[in-house]
Formats: C-alpha cells, structure tokens, sequence
C-alpha cells in the first residue's frame, strides 16, 4: 500500500456520517462533508487582517471541508452558495490536497 493509498483510506474516515463527517446539501448535491463553526471562529476571530472583520460585517461563519470530487466548478470566492437551504458568501478556499475547506459567511450587521 502507498501513501495515496492510506491518505484515500484516511478521507474515507473523515468522511464517514458514522464518524465525523455528516451530509449535506450542497449546491443542490447531497454530500457528506465536515462542518465546522469552531474552526472557522478559529481562523478569523480577532484577525484584522480579514476585509471582513475589519468592517465588522459579519458575526458567524462556517467553515465546510468537502472531497475535490464533490467541489462545485463554478465556486469561487465571493461567489452565492447554497448550503443545507441557507445562503452563504465564500471568502476563501483552500486546496488540501485530495479536499477544499472553505469559509463561509452568513450573518451581516
């Protein structure tokens, strides 16, 4: 076994709805993905140099990590989605490897 053997078996794991991962219904697509308002809080909580916490306009975030096979093509950041019937603004996307995690916004002042 390689190690994009193991890392594929690793994902499988992360996201198994038995385990971590959980689905959702992302850009009208049922996937299973892991979603995270701790790690999002982490990433920007008391960062000024985010456009958005300068401005102060917003107060909650999420932040989705999902397979690359289920990543919409037309997602980019500032782009609309669609996350579990609510409405989100993408302010980054990071490439992970065999995933992309992105951060997502929902509540403006």
């Amino acid at each position: 076994m390689n190690f994009k053997d193991l890392m594929d078996e690793d994902l499988d794991l992360l996201f198994d709805p038995d385990e971590i991962g959980e689905k959702v219904t992302f850009e009208g697509n049922e996937i299973i993905a892991v979603k995270s308002s701790e790690e999002f809080n982490k990433k920007y909580e008391g960062k000024n140099n985010d456009r958005y916490s300068e401005a102060g306009i917003y107060h909650g975030g999420i932040t989705l990590s999902m397979k690359k096979e289920d990543f919409p093509n037309d997602v980019y950041i500032n782009s609309t989605v669609n996350l579990d019937d609510e409405s989100y603004e993408v302010i980054d996307i990071e490439d992970k490897g065999n995933t992309f995690r992105i951060s997502l916004i929902t509540n403006y002042k």
